[in-house]
């Protein structure tokens, strides 16, 4: 199986608060703070596996905090398409940087924004802030594709049916409402509705020309490699399963 993306990870001081957030599944020292740092640790050993597996795109993203607190954000980037000219290049962050860093934002080939509510209360409880981030404003000024990431736990599922009506007032186009790894409770999402395929045995619905996926993390099959903070390049989509970080824990007595 191809590889279906490479991860570069950011870690550091965040904007928001997710009592999710990734970074607190992995060991400390895969969350070295790399906010200021250019080049990145081992970042041409990256460049050299990518192209090696001729990985076409690329993701920057993070384990504790968002990439667009990264300082050097769009030189990193031109000098990734530099080196990777057939490389498509996305930013996943939770938004609140985008209409400030605009044009940082629209330099990338598309965008993947976290975002699970349109309510300041619902959004204190899942990210941290109620500070819920304008996500009509950022479409109406993104000249990228933008996709909505609505991650699915006790505090918005209720509200799912408005969310996806909201969503699709303000002219979102792809919606993936992600189930968290690890999570034993059975959402009922869009039960009423038959998908319309499956991508990486995920199903994708059409609501109304929407396009809505459920994306469960722990039966997907998707392949990535990840540069990691510390410049540990790992082989594994599920971050905490990187082998490198599971053999120093299992060493560990605990």
């Amino acid at each position: 199986m191809s590889h279906d993306f490479a991860n570069i990870l950011f870690a550091g001081p965040c904007n928001r608060f997710c009592p999710f957030c990734i970074g607190k599944e992995l060991p400390d020292r895969a969350n070295e703070e790399n906010l200021n740092l250019y080049p990145l640790r081992n970042q041409d050993a990256f460049i050299r596996e990518v192209q090696r597996l001729d990985i076409r795109e690329i993701v920057m993203t993070g384990t504790t905090t968002d990439p667009q607190l990264y300082r050097h954000e769009e030189r990193l980037l031109s000098e990734m398409r530099r080196q990777l000219p057939h490389a498509r290049f996305s930013v996943h962050t939770n938004g609140v940087l985008a209409l400030r860093k605009l044009e940082a934002f629209n330099s990338y080939d598309r965008a993947c924004i976290s975002f699970p509510s349109f309510r300041s209360d619902t959004y204190e409880k899942m990210m941290g802030s109620r500070i819920v981030p304008d996500l009509r404003s950022i479409l109406r000024e993104s000249r990228i594709p933008v996709k909505v990431s609505c991650v699915i736990n006790e505090h918005n599922v209720h509200e799912l049916d408005d969310f996806i009506l909201e969503a699709h007032s303000i002219g979102v186009r792809r919606l993936v409402l992600r189930k968290l790894f690890g999570e034993t409770r059975t959402w009922d999402v869009l039960k009423d509705r038959i998908p319309e395929s499956h991508y990486r045995d995920n199903p994708v619905y059409n609501v109304d020309g929407m396009e809505v996926t459920y994306w469960d993390f722990d039966r997907t099959t998707s392949k990535s490699i990840n540069l990691f903070p510390d410049g540990t390049i790992g082989p594994s989509y599920l971050l905490a399963a990187t082998p490198a970080f599971m053999a120093r824990s299992s060493a560990i007595p605990g």
